[in-house]
């Protein structure tokens, strides 16, 4: 299997970085030369291209897309043309421009899409998904969930200006509402499909950037369930938690603390550890399910029409 890799800042390297790791060495880039990241350890060895069409001539069979959000669906496109299986880093995009094109490329094609959430492959989330999706669990049923994700945007790269990272850029699909997208996300995982999202972002003018760095949202689940999320780029020390209130008490979750418990309405408490975690676990597990997708064929657990529901609630 050839991967191509279009995009080589921070999250394009640690996919490069994995799909050595889980023992793939037939991989080529396409690079634009305007990352902040200059690696050229991580890209000894490889062929790396600075035209997308170039690159496409070599027949890669999967298309890792790593670059900007604003470019994900063009190049997304491109690659789909090539027959390309294709896994998108989130949000899919930062409009909804040219979805109806790619989405009819995938189906036409029977390409393998992924759209790159690693939340979904946190042990704690996923015994939490179980918990929600039990009707008969021992802990009660969800009444509805809060979620906080606040991390101080300079801290993010130290070794770039983060005022050009595109986090920080509307012309790259940056703010904070679209950058920190993962608790939406997980959330949806966890009590299904999003029926509505009302959303406030702020701009507060604290970082000298132009996009918003303060978003809360309220969303409805189809099965009637609601949760709040907050995040922003402001706080410091970071922090990013969330609190699912059951029936029977509350799960309360600590990402940065890698801790889950259960506090029970008389004030009991049960932990639940996760010895030996990594953060990369997640990215690893994420990469080797869309592998296994593409060798058997089969769909993954959040494809690029599942993405487009998501984005179509994120930007109504």
């Amino acid at each position: 299997m050839k991967f191509l890799i279009c995009g080589l800042g921070s999250i394009g390297l640690r996919h490069l970085q994995n799909l050595r790791a889980l023992g793939h060495s037939d991989i080529i880039l396409y690079r634009t030369g305007k990352s902040t990241i200059n690696d050229t350890d991580a890209s000894s060895g490889l062929t790396v291209f600075t035209d997308l069409d170039q690159a496409l001539r070599e027949e890669p069979d999967v298309c890792i897309v790593s670059n900007p959000s604003s470019l994900h669906v063009s190049t997304a496109i491109s690659c789909a043309k090539a027959g390309c299986h294709l896994f998108i880093e989130k949000p899919l995009s930062n409009s909804l421009e040219d979805l109806f094109e790619l989405d009819a490329l995938v189906e036409e094609k029977k390409l393998i899409s992924l759209i790159a959430y690693q939340f979904r492959f946190h042990p704690h989330i996923r015994f939490l998904r179980d918990v929600c999706q039990d009707i008969n669990s021992e802990y009660g049923s969800p009444v509805y969930a809060s979620a906080e994700w606040s991390e101080y945007l300079p801290d993010w790269h130290p070794w770039e200006d983060y005022k050009k990272s595109y986090s920080a850029r509307d012309d790259l699909g940056g703010g904070v509402f679209l950058t920190q997208v993962h608790p939406i996300n997980y959330l949806s995982y966890l009590f299904g499909p999003i029926k509505n999202i009302i959303k406030s972002v702020h701009h507060s003018g604290s970082l000298g950037i132009e996009v918003d760095d303060v978003a809360d949202s309220l969303i409805e689940f189809r099965n009637g369930k609601i949760s709040h999320v907050h995040v922003d780029y402001i706080q410091k020390p970071r922090v990013h938690r969330m609190k699912i209130v059951m029936d029977r008490g509350r799960f309360e979750w600590d990402c940065h603390a890698n801790s889950l418990s259960f506090i029970q309405k008389d004030g009991s408490v049960k932990d639940f550890p996760n010895n030996g975690f990594e953060r990369n676990d997640m990215f690893l597990l994420m990469l080797r399910e869309f592998i296994e997708c593409v060798e058997s064929g089969s769909n993954t657990s959040f494809t690029l029409s599942d993405a487009i529901h998501e984005l179509r609630k994120l930007l109504g």
